[in-house]
C-alpha cells in the first residue's frame, strides 16, 4: 500500500541541516527543502516557550521550521523515524500520514525527539480528516 507523509521539523539551523542530510539519505525522492532553498522559516514565540520548558534553557539561535512530504510503498518506517528523532532530540517533529485509500492507514505523531505514532481507526471521522489533510482533497 502506498502512503503519503507530511512532515514539519522545527529546530535550530545546525540540527535541521544535519537532520535534512540523514532524512534525504533514506528518502532521496522526498520533497523537503534544503537550507539553501530559502524555504525554511522562523517560528513564533510559542515554540520558543515550549523549547525552554522542555530543555530548561533557550535555544542558542532562532528556531526555524521546514515543511515537506514523501511517498513510500511500505508501512510507516517507525524504527527509522524513531531513531532519527531520538538522534535529534532538540528537533520538534510533526508527522501526518495516509494511505492513498482515503480513510485507511492514517495517523499522526508530534513531539520533541521521539516518534510515537498514533494510528487512527480505519474509516473513522479522524481517519477521514487526516486523509483530507494529507491527500488534499
Amino acid at each position: 500500500m502506498e502512503y503519503r507523509v507530511l512532515v514539519r521539523f522545527i529546530g535550530e539551523s545546525g540540527d535541521l541541516s544535519e537532520l535534512w542530510n540523514s532524512f534525504m539519505e533514506r528518502f532521496p525522492e522526498a520533497e523537503l527543502p534544503s537550507e539553501d532553498s530559502g524555504d525554511w522559516y522562523s517560528v513564533d514565540e510559542v515554540m520558543m516557550d515550549e523549547y525552554e520548558c522542555r530543555f530548561e534553557e533557550l535555544p542558542e539561535s532562532e528556531l526555524l521550521a521546514m515543511d515537506g512530504c514523501f511517498l513510500i510503498d511500505e508501512e510507516i518506517p517507525e524504527d527509522f523515524l524513531n531513531a532519527l528523532m531520538e538522534r535529534f532530540e532538540r528537533v520538534y517533529g510533526v508527522f501526518k500520514w495516509s494511505s492513498t485509500e482515503v480513510g485507511i492507514g492514517c495517523g499522526l505523531c508530534e513531539g520533541w525527539g521521539e516518534f510515537i505514532p498514533d494510528f487512527a481507526v480505519d474509516g473513522s471521522d479522524e481517519a477521514y480528516e487526516i486523509s483530507e489533510a494529507v491527500l488534499g482533497f
